[in-house]
C-alpha cells in the first residue's frame, strides 16, 4: 500500500473510484440503478424527494438550514412539561406574553441582518407551514444555519399542512419523504427554512382560542387545554 498511500492519484487500487472505498454488493445486485443510494458512498446533491441545500432553487427562498437535533433534555416530546427542565435558561425562552417558546438559536450576524434579539419570538418556516420559537442569539450556531431542537409538544394554532405551532414542533415541517427510494429513514434535520420576527400580541388577537388555551409557564399544555368536544371529567 506504500505507493498509493504517497500518491493515490498514480497508483489507483483495483476498486471503481480506484481509492480505497465501502463498497456493497448486495445494493449493486439488487438496486443497480439507485442515483442516491448506489453501492458506492458519494455525495448527493439533491434526490427525487429532496432539494435541501442552499445552493439550490429553494436556498433562495428558504436560505437558512435548520439544524434540529434531540434535545439534551427530553425523549421526543416525552418530559418537556418537566418543571425543572424549563428552569434551565436555554431550555425554553419567556416570549412577551409570557409563552416559555422553543429556543431558536441564530448566529449574531444572521441576527443583525434580521434585526432579531434575544428574546424575540420568530416563525420558522417553509412551503410545509410555521413553527414559533424563542430566539437565542448565540456564536455557537454558524451563519446561515439556524438551531432548533426537534421534540417539542404540539400547540397547534393552525392545524393541518401549511398550519402554525406555537410549541415549535419542527417536526411539522421536516420533509415528508423518505431518506431515499429504498432506505426508509427520517430526515428530520439539515432542512432549509426561512425565518421571520413575528408579533405574538397581535397573533393573539388573530387566532384567539388558540392562545386562551389552558397553559401553566412551568410544565406548559395542561390537561384542560386537550380537552376536545367535552367537559372537563367527561
Amino acid at each position: 500500500m506504500r505507493e498509493f498511500h504517497d500518491d493515490p492519484e498514480a497508483n489507483p487500487l483495483r476498486t471503481p473510484s480506484g481509492k480505497l472505498e465501502y463498497y456493497s454488493t448486495t445494493l449493486a445486485q439488487n438496486f443497480p440503478d439507485d442515483k442516491e443510494r448506489g453501492p458506492i458512498p458519494h455525495w448527493v446533491d439533491e434526490g427525487a424527494g429532496h432539494q435541501e441545500r442552499q445552493y439550490l432553487e429553494r436556498g433562495r427562498k428558504y436560505p437558512f438550514l435548520l439544524v434540529s437535533n434531540h434535545p439534551h433534555f427530553r425523549v421526543h416530546a416525552q418530559h418537556d412539561d418537566v418543571t425543572w427542565f424549563r428552569e434551565m435558561e436555554t431550555c425554553k425562552v419567556t416570549g412577551p406574553d409570557g409563552y416559555k417558546y422553543e429556543p431558536v438559536w441564530v448566529n449574531p450576524i444572521d441576527a443583525g441582518k434580521l434585526s432579531l434579539e434575544t428574546g424575540d419570538v420568530v416563525r420558522v418556516y417553509n412551503e410545509r407551514g410555521a413553527v414559533l420559537g424563542g430566539v437565542i442569539v448565540s456564536e455557537r450556531i454558524m451563519p446561515g444555519a439556524v438551531y432548533q431542537d426537534h421534540g417539542a409538544r404540539c400547540d397547534s394554532i393552525v392545524l393541518g399542512e401549511g398550519g402554525l405551532d406555537r410549541g415549535g414542533a419542527n417536526n411539522l415541517i421536516a420533509p415528508t419523504a423518505c431518506t431515499s427510494n429504498h432506505a426508509h429513514g427520517e430526515v428530520t434535520s439539515g432542512f432549509l427554512v426561512n425565518i421571520e420576527k413575528v408579533d405574538v400580541h397581535k397573533l393573539a388577537e388573530e387566532y384567539p382560542e388558540a392562545f386562551e388555551r389552558d397553559y401553566d409557564p412551568a410544565c406548559g399544555l395542561v390537561a384542560t387545554a386537550r380537552v376536545v368536544n367535552g367537559k372537563e371529567g367527561e
